[in-house]
């Protein structure tokens, strides 16, 4: 019998300009923070909104960020409290700039992301970069390409969630060559439907996926891998039991943070006028690309201030369940989301 590793990686696009405070179980839900609570099936969250927000308070805003007249949210607190920053990420992996908004701003940053990132921005030149009173902006990108140490084998097409529609996939099977086993090592296995995997890559970045239905949020899921991790003592290599399978990606959404937008920040003259996000992701047998844009951009308010037998064990990732992307040399991820209808993350 074979060890059936069915690892069904999809990352979402941070996507559209709705507030997400109550979305249907049947809804892609964006996350602010990696500590976001959500009801949906389908999540999603990624660190460069956070990046930008903490740029804009720090160096702009220079107090936490609250709204006139309204008592924070939770997301709000959570941002001011930095639950991410830039050195979670290594230095390679992103640029960021911030100060007031004039076209020679734009140019400098369209030039830094040729001369880092070889790329273009999706976004800033929608944006209204004119001089003036009040006008600042925090840009961020979060750019990886990454290959995986071997080339998986593509396989046949398969469903998801027992779907009707059938997505093409990549991985391992019988006939796989064995240098394939050194790209990814078995996190934890405790039951056909708890279990996870560390999928590996040339640069040192890692990919964990686990099993689960689990509707806790993301920081505290990241945590239950990491302590199963650590009590685990059975086999972490792949075996020649054992199968995987993975789905084709293509991923290119956006989300505006309408809920920061038009509201005077306490202390300031200022509001936001634009709070955007976006992300892309790419996967196939090679390996994957993300490239994520975060933008914040104020203006003045018209409001006056105030080990064991080789037995097989079966990590079918072929349900509902969590992904985390961890940068090299880094402990806390840059990007989760969970996944229940994969339709959502593929084209």
């Amino acid at each position: 019998m074979e060890k059936i590793i069915l690892v069904c990686l999809t990352v979402i696009l941070l996507a559209g300009c709705a507030s997400f405070a109550n979305p249907k179980d049947n809804d892609l839900s964006i996350l602010t923070l990696m500590s976001s609570s959500s009801s949906s099936n389908d999540r999603l969250w990624v660190g460069t909104f956070q990046l930008v927000f903490n740029d804009m308070k720090n160096n702009i805003i220079k107090h936490d960020v609250k709204f006139l007249g309204e008592k924070p949210t939770y997301d709000l607190n959570g941002l001011n409290r930095e639950e991410f920053t830039s050195d979670m990420l290594d230095t390679s992996s992103y640029y960021k700039s911030y100060g007031k908004t004039s076209v020679e701003e734009k140019n400098k940053i369209k030039q830094a992301l040729f001369e880092k990132f070889n790329t273009k921005s999706d976004i800033i030149d929608t944006l209204d970069w004119s001089e003036g009173k009040g006008k600042y902006y925090a840009y961020a990108m979060i750019k990886k390409d990454f290959e995986f140490l071997n080339e998986f084998d593509k396989l046949e097409k398969s469903s998801f969630n027992n779907s009707s529609k059938k997505y093409d996939f990549f991985g391992i099977n019988d006939k796989s060559s064995k240098k394939l086993y050194d790209n990814l090592n078995i996190l934890f296995y405790k039951g056909k439907d708890n279990y996870a995997v560390e999928l590996l890559t040339k640069t040192g970045d890692r990919i964990y996926l686990y099993r689960t239905n689990s509707k806790k949020s993301f920081k505290t899921i990241y945590k239950q891998i990491e302590t199963e991790k650590e009590k685990y003592n059975g086999s972490k290599r792949f075996k020649s039991v054992d199968t995987l399978k993975i789905p084709d990606l293509n991923i290119d959404e956006m989300r505006k943070y309408k809920e920061l937008c038009n509201k005077t920040i306490e202390g300031t003259d200022l509001y936001f006028s634009d709070a955007i996000e976006t992300i892309k992701l790419e996967l196939n047998n090679k390996g994957g690309k993300v490239k994520s844009e975060a933008v914040l951009m104020t203006k003045l308010s018209a409001m006056p201030y105030v080990s064991k037998k080789d037995t097989p064990r079966y990590f079918n990732f072929d349900k509902t369940f969590v992904m985390f992307l961890i940068d090299k040399d880094k402990k806390d991820p840059y990007l989760a989301l969970q996944i229940n209808d994969l339709s959502k993350f593929t084209k």
